[in-house]
C-alpha cells in the first residue's frame, strides 16, 4: 500500500504498515465514500464530501461503536499537479505560487514520478543563476507513495513516522493519480469529531 520510489525506480523496501490492526467496519455502518479536497486554491474535490448537511455528518459521526473509515481514493485531490523532471526552478515556483500549492511531484519522461520539490525547497534558491537550475539538481528523489486502496489510519501513521507533510497517490503503473497533505487530515477531523486516525 506505501513504497518509496527512488530515483524512478520502486523501492524494496516499503514502509512497515498493519492491515490486521485496522478495526473492521461494520455491516450496518451507513458512512458513504465521501472526498475532500487539498485544501490549496486552484484544486477542488471530485466527490460529494464538502456538499453533504453537515448535522447529517455529525450523526454519522456520533455513534459509539460505528466509525468511518476512508481511503485514499475517496480523499485524494485528484487530477494532482505535476512538473516534468526538466523544467527550471524558476518556472516550477511560478508555477507553485500561480496554482496555490505547496507540494509538487516532479515526473519523468513517461509521466511516471522520479522526484518532488516543496515551495521552501525552491524558495531557498534566491539567486537568479539558480533559478535557471533543472528543478531535477535540487529534487528529493527518494518520495513515499500511496496507493489508491490504502486506509486513512495507515496514512496517518506513516505520514507521521516519516515525518512528511504529503503523500502522492499513483496507480499500478507509477503515474500520480492524486495527493493527500496534513490538511486534508485535519479537515476530515474536524467533519467527523468521532474519527480515530490512531492504527
Amino acid at each position: 500500500m506505501f513504497f518509496w520510489i527512488h530515483d524512478g525506480r520502486i523501492s524494496p523496501n516499503p514502509p512497515t504498515s498493519y492491515p490486521d490492526r485496522v478495526p473492521k467496519i461494520h455491516a450496518s455502518s451507513q458512512s458513504a465514500p465521501s472526498e475532500i479536497g487539498d485544501g490549496e486554491p486552484g484544486t477542488s474535490p471530485t466527490g460529494s464530501f464538502l456538499h453533504r448537511n453537515p448535522k447529517d455528518v455529525y450523526k454519522e459521526s456520533a455513534g459509539p461503536t460505528e466509525k468511518p473509515v476512508f481511503f485514499l481514493h475517496e480523499m485524494m485531490t485528484s487530477p494532482v499537479y505535476t512538473k516534468g523532471m526538466e523544467e527550471n526552478i524558476e518556472t516550477c515556483l511560478d508555477f507553485m505560487l500561480e496554482k496555490g500549492i505547496r507540494h509538487l511531484p516532479i515526473t519523468g519522461r513517461m509521466g511516471e514520478i522520479v522526484g518532488f520539490v516543496s515551495d521552501r525547497d525552491l524558495l531557498d534558491k534566491s539567486k537568479s543563476y539558480e533559478r535557471d537550475m533543472p528543478v531535477s539538481d535540487i529534487m528529493i528523489k527518494r518520495v513515499l507513495v500511496g496507493s489508491p486502496g490504502a486506509e486513512i489510519r495507515q496514512v496517518t501513521k506513516v505520514l507521521l513516522e516519516e515525518r512528511i507533510g504529503c503523500l502522492p497517490i499513483v496507480n499500478d503503473d507509477n503515474l500520480p493519480i492524486g495527493i493527500i497533505t496534513r490538511s486534508d487530515l485535519l479537515r476530515l477531523l474536524l467533519k467527523y469529531p468521532n474519527l480515530s486516525l490512531i492504527v
